[in-house]
């Protein structure tokens, strides 16, 4: 991967629909090589998708959770990355073993997905925190 490449995922996370004649201005090549390279990334796995980010809901909340050390947390995330109001989930190393993105139109909607998780067998805790301004 050369600093082209890096150039087309940085833009690429902004705006996953731009067209590859825009991308070859901003990068300074040709249309047909940035359909190259982006077909290369994809088939060689940098690229896994492609996806929409929204406006978001009213509210949002990053929420920590730490599982019991007998407990598959791939097992606890699938299930929880399943849920309404889960934007986004991702498994840890270090103090916490999951964090939860959860957008939802309610304040009190991120403690319903916060009480839901205190439910399922096996979660020693949770901590979360509202997230007051997003950038990018």
């Amino acid at each position: 991967m050369d600093d082209v490449d890096r150039q087309l995922l940085a833009l690429l996370r902004q705006n996953a629909r731009a067209s590859y004649t825009n991308l070859a201005k901003e990068v300074g090549t040709s249309e047909g090589t940035v359909r190259a390279r982006i077909k290369r990334l994809v088939d060689d796995g940098v690229i896994t998708r492609f996806t929409v980010r929204t406006a978001g809901q009213a509210v949002k909340a990053l929420i920590e959770v730490r599982v019991e050390s007998n407990v598959h947390t791939e097992e606890v995330a699938s299930q929880i990355a399943s849920w309404d109001g889960v934007e986004a989930l991702w498994e840890l190393t270090g103090h916490d073993d999951i964090v939860v993105v959860a957008d939802c139109q309610t304040p009190g909607k991120p403690n319903d997905i916060i009480d839901a998780i205190r439910k399922i067998p096996g979660i020693r805790s949770t901590r979360s925190r509202l997230i007051l301004k997003e950038y990018g």
